[in-house]
């Protein structure tokens, strides 16, 4: 009889215990449902704007259009001026953020890689320096810069100089301080290894150490992508011609209208323009989720 009642006590906490689990694994699952329809929503709100008028885009949160038009993408692939349009400006976009990607990269982590295993004179310094950077505003050296550059004679330059040269000299602290951070992780006993081998230095980095920060590599350049992308001050200050903007500044010219804002056709600028975003983050996800949760142990 004592063995019954124990049996059935144990059975019971074990009932109770998976209950608790099921009703706290509907919570999350509900927290995060509703969480991610407020997070969703207000692109696929703009996704279904982009085939509404402007009336109805005004008045209903709903954002399935009831009288679906076109207009708002035929309106987006006009011209402006004759020189540009929507197409070009993509291309104008991704002719500079591109080798802005691959530059930012390969400095950051040849930087990262002097600093993070190697020790010379005045290293804590430089490194010191190198951290203040991040504490320094971009509008701070908007000015400075422009002017070096348009003593350079850069300004308006039809490669977008001002905008891919400095990104040859690891610029982008927060990436450099990021690697760092990677590389205390790996052991350096697998360098030490690889020069027992015959490798040299770069046969140690990009045999080695490489691979192994690539998660953290290729967040880097998702976020430098989004930056670069995003950005509109800097093609403002340093593009002059019409025909050189890229999406952001298009973006701007499609909302200049004589008589009210035509929505619908900016909406359809505006996703046409994130597109590429998108689908390069869905793209580099699972790299990406890697290199941020890596980030966070410490080795």
């Amino acid at each position: 009889m004592t063995a019954n009642t124990q049996s059935k006590s144990v059975m019971a906490a074990q009932a109770a215990i998976e209950r608790r689990r099921i009703i706290s694994l509907i919570i999350r699952y509900t927290v995060l449902i509703l969480v991610g329809i407020f997070m969703v929503y207000p692109l696929v709100w703009m996704v279904g704007a982009t085939f509404k008028t402007n009336s109805e885009i005004f008045s209903t949160m709903n954002p399935i259009p009831m009288n679906p038009t076109m207009e708002g993408y035929i309106g987006a692939m006009n011209s402006y001026g004759g020189s540009i349009n929507i197409w070009r400006a993509m291309l104008n976009t991704y002719t500079y953020v591109i080798p802005e990607v691959i530059f930012t990269v390969v400095s950051s982590v040849l930087t990262a890689y002097g600093f993070g295993r190697f020790k010379f004179k005045g290293h804590d310094l430089l490194f010191s320096l190198m951290m203040a950077m991040l504490f320094l505003p971009q509008v701070v050296l908007n000015v400075p810069q422009f002017l070096l550059y348009n003593k350079f004679g850069w300004i308006g330059s039809p490669l977008y100089l001002p905008l891919i040269v400095p990104t040859l000299f690891a610029t982008e602290t927060y990436f450099v301080f990021m690697l760092i951070q990677f590389l205390r992780n790996i052991p350096k006993e697998l360098e030490e290894a690889a020069k027992i081998d015959g490798c040299n230095v770069v046969q140690t980095l990009t045999k080695i150490i490489v691979p192994m920060l690539m998660p953290a590599i290729v967040s880097c350049a998702l976020f430098k992508f989004m930056w670069s992308s995003n950005d509109f001050l800097g093609p403002l200050l340093y593009v002059k011609s019409p025909a050189k903007y890229p999406a952001t500044i298009f973006v701007r010219l499609s909302m200049d209208a004589e008589s009210g804002f035509e929505w619908n056709k900016v909406l359809a600028v505006s996703l046409i323009s994130i597109l590429p975003n998108i689908l390069v983050f869905f793209a580099a996800q699972n790299q990406f989720v890697d290199g941020i949760s890596a980030g966070g142990v410490k080795g």
